[in-house]
């Protein structure tokens, strides 16, 4: 079989190749291949290209066309583990090298946070992240009624809620956050292949050997798995298994409505499972159902344009669920007219951590995935870790709690599995 590779500088490679029956040509100059360009596969390879490798991201399809362009992208500071805070910190300084950089305008809106509690739980929960979030440097308000109102008119209190603001916290759309770390990464010598798919990740002597493609093979040492919701149906076949699985995450925009305000704070909500945003003059809200909606990754299409969730297509059990106690907060919340309904794949793990760092099955192996609904808030940090691991610098991050071996063996397919992960979407209560 005579195949051209391109791809990796490294011997091994190479011979990995030729051992398994291909004839190869010498490589042409890829450091790292990273498959998939999300958010967090744009924000490695602007990392590593900063660090001054030669980053290569292969997409089946096109920059940031799955969960990130469906991410309501709330960029929340508080954090319970200081681990995922530091992440996030490092996604806003990347904001503001961006944007120096490219002389652009990413759209970050910088409305702040507001948590309301009502119930002694929610209380409890919103005290321990407010103190936490304090404790990390983040600044952290305790509002009376009446300033909150001023910044969420449309916010009913009835007396004995506690409210904490949070005057830092911004969010910003996904595929604008990804796009620059295309544009950035691409300046800096990446290269990023659109409708490129990855078939297989090759591996030879539980050494990694670059990729198989739909137009050939690419040789490297280094193989970053960030493929989202697909990621485990190349990682499984190379011997490996990401702590994650798909889980649906959805939310409604409503038509324009004089009562919402394009400058008011993103709320969170934990008495009602629920976070609402300004999204131009009307209101995007989210619900966490009690019974998450999970997918087998091998029964999902390539393309998410048009999918519907069997039993639930437009997201009308959520809806219900979670409207009562939504119209606590949001009185007259069933007469407001939605005009649009956005729903994808998270991939979430059953601690509702990340899953990212070398995967044991092959040396050069990595995983960039299972962002448990914070994908780009996180994108940041996981880019800058992932790329002081695999060039030896220092870490500056806390990866150990994110470590895809942690759970031990299980099998990312079966339906109990599933089950785990989508509870950990169930049981979020925070942005």
């Amino acid at each position: 079989m005579n195949v051209s590779i391109t791809g990796g500088r490294h011997g091994h490679s190479v011979r990995s190749l030729a051992s398994a029956g291909f004839v190869v040509t010498r490589p042409s100059g890829a450091d790292a291949i990273i498959i998939g360009a999300g958010v967090v596969g744009c924000a490695i390879a602007h990392h590593l290209a900063e660090a001054g490798m030669k980053p290569l991201v292969l997409e089946r399809r096109g920059i940031a066309q799955a969960a990130t362009s469906r991410a309501a992208g709330l960029l929340t500071r508080a954090r319970l583990q200081p681990c995922l805070a530091v992440l996030v910190r490092q996604t806003y300084e990347d904001l503001r090298t961006l944007e120096a950089e490219g002389g652009e305008d990413l759209g970050v809106r910088r409305t702040g946070s507001l948590y309301v509690g009502t119930s002694e739980p929610a209380l409890r929960a919103n005290r321990e992240l407010m103190a936490q979030a304090a404790a990390q440097g983040e600044k952290v308000l305790r509002l009376s009624p009446p300033e909150a109102l001023e910044r969420a008119g449309w916010l009913h209190l009835e007396g004995g809620e506690e409210l904490y603001f949070m005057p830092e916290d911004a969010f910003i759309d996904g595929y604008a956050l990804a796009s620059a770390y295309a544009r950035s990464a691409r300046r800096k010598g990446a290269r990023i292949l659109e409708d490129h798919a990855v078939l297989e990740i090759l591996v030879d002597r539980q050494r990694v050997g670059g990729v198989r493609t739909a137009k050939g093979l690419l040789a490297s040492p280094v193989v970053v798995d960030a493929a989202g919701a697909w990621a485990n149906l190349l990682a499984w076949p190379a011997g490996a298994a990401i702590p994650m699985a798909p889980v649906r995450s959805h939310y409604w925009i409503t038509a324009p409505d004089r009562r919402f305000r394009p400058d008011m704070p993103f709320l969170i909500l934990p008495d009602a499972r629920a976070y609402a945003r300004p999204e131009g003059e009307g209101l995007l809200f989210g619900f966490r159902e009690a019974q998450s909606v999970h997918a087998d990754p091998r029964e999902l299409p390539a393309d998410l344009r048009g999918h519907e969730v069997a039993g639930d297509p437009g997201g009308w059990a959520s809806m219900e669920e979670g409207a009562p106690a939504f119209q606590r907060f949001l009185p007259g919340f069933a007469e407001l007219a939605v005009a649009h309904y956005i729903s994808g794949y998270s991939t979430y793990v059953p601690d509702g951590m990340l899953a990212v760092g070398p995967l044991a099955a092959a040396a050069g192996l990595f995983s960039a995935a299972g962002c448990s609904g914070g994908g780009v808030a996180t994108a940041g940090g996981v880019g800058r870790a992932l790329a002081q691991m695999i060039t030896g610098s220092r870490l500056d991050f806390d990866l150990k709690p994110f470590d895809p071996a942690r759970f031990g063996a299980f099998d990312p397919f079966s339906a109990e599995w599933g089950r785990r992960c989508a509870g950990a979407r169930s049981h979020k209560t925070s942005g």
